[in-house]
């Protein structure tokens, strides 16, 4: 009577790991996206309290805060030596000497704005309200590669949205909006 053998094959030992190995690339490449989203949403979020801020600011004390921000290109700054992506609170109009420049989390980026500038900037009165010269847009995104297309679209959301100009869902950009100094912030793409 043969006795039958305890343990496993090397066979089935071999397809049991590359189907560990199999599912763990799946969840891999599933946290990562899922970790570029919050780093995102992070961004956006950071960016809109610290002109919320601004804003509180100016009505606490019947002063004038400015909340002013760099773009990705530094061709397009006030001063090339301005770094990008950053944004700096004050107090008044003018900008200081040396602005407290605040970073946002890596790989955001503020593309794109409708704000005049530079430099770019919401000044808010003791009211805090904001000039109507300075009303307007402003584009983050999110990644290394930009879209070619967002430079040129006129109706931001909708491009974002559109299954035809963003097939994949590759780009996601947030619009940050001011009217009278009430911001809103809508994220729109793949999320």
């Amino acid at each position: 009577m043969r006795r039958a053998a305890l343990g496993f094959t090397l066979l089935e030992l071999i397809i049991v790991i590359a189907l560990i190995g199999l599912l763990a690339s799946f969840g891999a490449v599933s946290a990562y996206g899922l970790l570029q989203s919050r780093r995102f949403d992070s961004g956006v979020q950071e960016l809109a309290l610290a002109a919320r801020k601004a804003r509180s600011r100016a009505l606490e004390s019947s002063e004038t805060y400015t909340f002013e921000f760099t773009l990705h290109d530094p061709g397009r700054n006030a001063d090339p030596d301005d770094p990008p992506d950053r944004y700096a609170l004050y107090r008044g109009a003018e900008r200081p000497a040396v602005p407290d420049w605040r970073p946002l989390p890596q790989r955001i980026w503020i593309y794109r704005t409708s704000i005049p500038g530079p430099p770019y900037r919401w000044t808010f009165d003791e009211r805090g309200t904001v000039n109507p010269s300075q009303i307007g847009t402003v584009v983050l995104q999110d990644g290394d590669n930009l879209d070619a297309g967002l430079e040129t679209a006129k109706d931001l959301p909708g491009y974002l949205r559109s299954r035809e100009s963003n097939p994949n869902g590759a780009s996601r950009g947030a619009i940050m909006n001011t009217y009278l100094g009430k911001i809103s912030v809508v994220s729109v793409g793949t999320l």
